[in-house]
């Protein structure tokens, strides 16, 4: 089995390039317009990366291409644009029983959605167990970069609405392939990730858990609200975060010549657990997963934050029997790891994981989601 090679464009990568767009655009600053912290289903939002198709039937066309590993790619009406996404049935898949799992590509090169299907080999894992998966596309931003509109992305000027098309996503696939309804996952990779952790905030009410593999909460930028609104409904949160992360910063990053603040391993968890989402009674251990954050200079390059010794973190006792569980990758960049990552001497490698967590990213992923459906 192979580790897969980093496959997305992080934030502090990014900076230079946007800065660069930015100042040939002779904006004062790099940082895109936000969007608005809840986006209502109704939005008239659009991008350039995609025409608009208010004249587009809104019966579903029948797919007309296919991965190379088989998926079919759909098309979806989301406020006057025509979204994609890639959908993969196995033949274990069964209505009314079988679970959802949308995924959620890195930035760049890390997507589209067939490129996501590629590097995770979701399909296999869905051959084994029966799950259907959506590999969603997102749309281009301000930099010609395929990207999604997490909180509070600083690289659109255009914000899509990707609540939405996650939602009527989900909707659709309801209708067709009648998944159970108390079994739809999200996970996503890298700025898949951070959306996926949107996600998890606005659709908790129809997703029973997210799984982050790389990636974090939030951006703050000084033209964006500097916090995050409470979680719709609990949902259990599975954050699996490498510390050599270049370009998803494990302990975070603040960047003074920007204002802007990217999201810790400790402010991700502490969301998740505290009051404004699962409102958890018990932590362990009771302790910081990092003793400091990272800065970055004008130029985008990051000095990391310093690590804790902890290699896991668990939230229980939470509303509606969610769970919040963290896992430290040691030497853990941004891939989607396929090897078993608890063998000693390579890296990545997190020594609580095993047969029952799972070892690999996607046992370690469905695993958790198996054992957290959405509760009556």
């Amino acid at each position: 089995m192979k580790i897969q090679v980093r496959r997305d464009q992080g934030f502090a990568r990014v900076c230079r390039s946007a800065l660069a767009f930015a100042l040939l655009m002779g904006v004062l600053s790099l940082i895109a317009q936000p969007t608005p912290d809840s986006v209502s289903a109704s939005s008239n939002a659009s991008s350039s990366s995609a025409p608009n198709t208010a004249n587009v039937p809104d019966k579903q066309e029948p797919p007309t291409d296919r991965s190379i590993r088989g998926a079919t790619q759909e098309w979806i009406l989301v406020d006057g644009l025509t979204r994609s996404f890639w959908l993969y049935v196995p033949r274990k898949y069964r209505s009314h029983e079988s679970a959802l799992i949308i995924a959620l590509h890195g930035r760049g090169s890390g997507g589209p959605g067939t490129a996501m299907e590629q590097y995770t080999s979701l399909d296999e894992k869905a051959d084994q167990v029966g799950f259907a998966v959506a590999y969603l596309d997102g749309l281009t931003d301000a930099t010609g970069t395929v990207n999604w509109n997490y909180f509070y992305d600083p690289f659109f000027t255009t914000a899509p609405n990707d609540v939405s098309f996650v939602r009527e996503t989900i909707d659709s696939l309801q209708n067709r392939i009648h998944p159970d309804r108390r079994r739809i996952y999200v996970t996503g990779t890298s700025a898949g990730g951070f959306m996926a952790e949107r996600v998890g905030v606005e659709l908790s009410d129809r997703v029973a858990a997210i799984g982050v593999v790389e990636g974090g909460l939030f951006v703050y930028s000084p033209q964006s609200p500097q916090t995050i609104p409470n979680a719709a409904e609990p949902i259990s949160v599975l954050l699996l975060k490498g510390d050599q992360d270049p370009f998803n910063q494990y302990c975070g990053a603040i960047f003074p010549s920007f204002g802007v603040t990217e999201a810790s391993s400790d402010q991700d968890f502490d969301y998740w657990a505290g009051p404004s989402a699962n409102q958890c009674l018990r932590v362990y251990p009771n302790a910081s997963l990092c003793n400091s954050i990272g800065v970055g200079d004008a130029q985008g390059n990051v000095t990391p934050g310093m690590t804790s010794s902890l290699v896991r973190k668990e939230a229980a006792g939470c509303r509606a029997d969610t769970e919040v569980r963290l896992y430290r990758l040691l030497g853990g960049g941004d891939r989607w790891n396929q090897a078993p990552m608890n063998v000693p001497g390579q890296a990545p490698f997190n020594p609580d994981l095993d047969s029952h967590t799972g070892v690999t990213t996607n046992d370690i992923l469905w695993k958790f989601f198996e054992e957290h459906p959405k509760r009556e």
